[in-house]
């Protein structure tokens, strides 16, 4: 974990560097890539796409606790970079795995914010099973050749995707070029005027070297990145909630009904203390799971479960904080003028990115029967 010291000085140059820029989230929206390349450079040369890279590979070596700072920073600017994709999972998996010349410039490519890459795993339907890919390998190791499908893609305009395949029954992870022959992509639009991709790979040759893993060590690295994922979204989406119940409260306070601010109204007094006491609770859940998942010594199921147990609340809350945010609102809550709807439309992604409340309550309850029968 990184020290109190340090998290405090990264707080202040994240809240610092993501300032809340409405125009700009505006502007970006429905314009591919739908998020600002400059921008992402800035957040390389901060040293934020390497801070789970060790430093003798050129990353900053800190924790998920640091990761999650920053993320949250950027939930708090509604920032539409996709910073736990590329630059928390990506840079994670990449620095996991045995160095390999793919990998290796891959990874210094990632970190450099040269070259934004983002994982593809997913298969039509959504499912967050990482043994039920719908990418089939086939071939010797010197000419694997990938076919199938790879949906809610991050990233639809990566220069790059780390695919999950499977081959004889064995999970496998290649570095597949955006560029590569027989790769398509289709983009399918989001509410905050983003988009996801979907895959299509017709027989895409990755080349000699471009399996990065395969077998347990592919299924490992994949569940890790996925877990640090899922953490670093859920301090995104804390961060979001931060602002839309702050830019409430504000409301609440100026905003005038019979003679009197509005939030002088018992009734909605007592919905506000409910919602924030509903985001103190996720927060909490937040801070257990960071703890948990960024402990390098704890074990597959408990990572799993942190991690699950902390989407599960966060996710429940950002959706509650959504609709009760618009409802104190009023009719200026539907506007797109009025900077709430940003917040509540990143929501509406983020929520859903690697599992919503749902999905991760039937995941943690599905590993908490693994760990009784281990027991």
């Amino acid at each position: 974990m990184t020290d109190a010291d340090t998290l405090r000085l990264l707080q202040d140059a994240a809240a610092s560097f993501a300032t809340f820029d409405g125009k700009r989230v505006r502007d970006l929206r429905a314009t591919p890539p739908g998020f600002d390349r400059s921008q992402w450079q800035e957040m390389a040369a901060q040293g934020w796409l390497g801070i789970l890279v060790n430093e003798d590979a050129g990353g900053l070596d800190l924790g998920l606790d640091a990761a999650a700072v920053v993320a949250r920073a950027l939930g708090a600017a509604a920032a539409p970079e996709p910073f736990v994709a590329s630059g928390v999972m990506v840079p994670y998996l990449l620095s996991s795995c045995a160095s390999g010349p793919v990998c290796d410039t891959a990874l210094q490519a990632v970190i450099a914010g040269e070259t934004i890459a983002c994982l593809a795993w997913q298969g039509p339907t959504g499912s967050q099973d990482l043994t039920a890919s719908h990418v089939s390998a086939t071939g010797s190791d010197d000419s694997v050749r990938l076919s199938g499908d790879a949906r809610f893609v991050a990233v639809p305009q990566a220069d790059a995707f780390i695919v999950l395949a499977t081959r004889n029954g064995q999970s496998e992870l290649y570095w597949v070029a955006a560029n590569s022959e027989g790769l398509s992509v289709k983009s399918e639009a989001h509410a905050d005027g983003g988009a996801s991709g979907w895959l299509t790979l017709s027989g895409v040759t990755p080349g000699k070297h471009g399996c990065l893993a395969s077998g347990a060590q592919a299924a490992s690295l994949m569940a890790a990145a996925v877990d640090m994922g899922i953490v670093a979204n859920c301090a995104e989406l804390m961060g979001n909630m931060d602002r839309a119940l702050d830019l409430t409260l504000e409301y609440l306070k100026t905003r005038k009904q019979f003679g009197q601010a509005i939030g002088s109204f018992q009734v909605l007094q007592h919905r506000s203390v409910d919602l924030w006491m509903l985001k103190e609770t996720a927060g909490h859940a937040t801070n257990a799971a960071i703890n948990t998942v960024g402990n390098r010594d704890v074990g597959t199921l408990a990572r799993g479960l942190a991690a699950s147990s902390a989407k599960a609340r966060v996710g429940e809350v950002a959706l509650k904080m959504a609709n009760e945010t618009v409802q104190l609102h009023g009719a200026i809550g539907f506007t797109d003028e009025y900077d709430l709807g940003l917040y509540v439309n990143r929501s509406l992604v983020l929520v859903p990115f690697l599992g919503n409340a749902a999905e991760h309550r039937k995941r943690y309850g599905e590993l908490k029967q693994a760990v009784g029968e281990a027991a």
